[in-house]
């Protein structure tokens, strides 16, 4: 039975549009980071399936103004959808502050509906949350993510599926110097992005750029590598590389991705199937090409990546009597 909702952490900068335009193909709508992608032709959002208005409901309101909407005339059906809408933004923004991801901008909806919903047990929380989503955040950070949902997750076995997609570190840096060189309706409003927009636009060139990246250690995405490095690790999550995804199109191959694919089929719970949905882009100038940091490092600038950020570099794998 494939999965009703999924967590992928990735990075900024790790080429997430590929992985978003696969996952919108197997049903999923882009929650978080990626809420602003857009379904496919075919693959539009669904709205609420059977069974998953009254628990909502239920839990927002009570069980009797769940009742009561739900039993409500023809004429009264706007206060339902109203009513239900606010439910889900509010269910939303809980789960969104448990899986520790920062919030930006205040509330729209109202402080005590959040609150009740704040209620919920841990592993009832995924339950009431409609559809088929797919939670894609930065950063999975031990120390951010509430207790409570890491211990939940945990007891049902890793479930719901947390993929790890994540890219070559040295990629990610040019991917955020770009992103920070570029217009300001880009960057967002996280406040280290808007400080750092202004920090490395006055900087004139690309060398000094990359040097800024390489040796101010707050300089966003360095510290959450770090912080997502479990994930690497832990048997429940499924890994899948940008370097993978990206397919001839983008510098990678097709056996690798086809394998990447396979195994996001069987962490998510689909049967196995013929899917490949076309790379987004180019492969010229997209920021999705696979080692594009080989055209900007200078050799000081891998002396500075090896001083400072060696240990973010994927280790081999150490096989059978001592081969690499």
């Amino acid at each position: 039975m494939a999965a009703p909702q999924l967590i992928v952490v990735s990075p900024r900068g790790s080429g997430t549009p590929l992985l978003t335009e696969i996952t919108t193909a197997l049903g999923y709508s882009s929650y978080g980071t990626m809420s602003e992608a857009r379904p496919a032709a075919g693959h539009e959002r669904p709205g609420p399936g059977p069974g998953e208005v009254y628990p909502l409901l239920t839990a927002a309101y009570g069980q009797d103004r769940a009742v009561r909407l739900l039993r409500g005339r023809d004429g009264e059906r706007d206060e339902l959808s109203t009513a239900f809408q606010e439910a889900v933004s509010a269910v939303w923004r809980v789960w969104w502050t448990r899986l520790g991801q920062p919030v930006t901008l205040p509330s729209p909806v109202d402080p005590a509906l959040e609150g009740r919903l704040a209620r919920v047990p841990d592993g009832e929380l995924p339950r009431l949350l409609p559809g088929r989503g797919c939670w894609y955040v930065n950063g999975l950070d031990l120390q951010r993510a509430e207790a409570g949902f890491l211990r939940a997750w945990h007891q049902a076995g890793g479930k719901p599926p947390v993929i790890f997609h994540h890219r070559d570190v040295r990629d990610r840096i040019i991917s955020q110097i770009r992103l920070l060189s570029g217009p300001a309706d880009r960057v967002g409003s996280l406040p280290e992005h808007l400080i750092y927009r202004d920090i490395v636009s006055a900087l004139p060139t690309m060398d000094a750029r990359i040097t800024l990246a390489l040796t101010d250690p707050a300089f966003p995405g360095m510290e959450e590598a770090r912080r997502c490095q479990w994930l690497s690790h832990h048997p429940a999550v499924t890994v899948i590389t940008h370097e993978e995804l990206a397919g001839p199109a983008h510098g990678g191959t097709t056996e690798a991705r086809q394998e990447a694919l396979s195994r996001l089929l069987h962490a998510t719970g689909h049967p196995s199937r013929s899917l490949n949905p076309p790379c987004s882009g180019t492969g010229d100038g997209d920021g999705l090409e696979v080692g594009v940091w080989r055209r900007h490092f200078t050799p000081a600038h891998e002396r500075l990546f090896a001083r400072h950020h060696s240990d973010l570099l994927p280790r081999p794998s150490v096989l059978p009597g001592g081969g690499n």
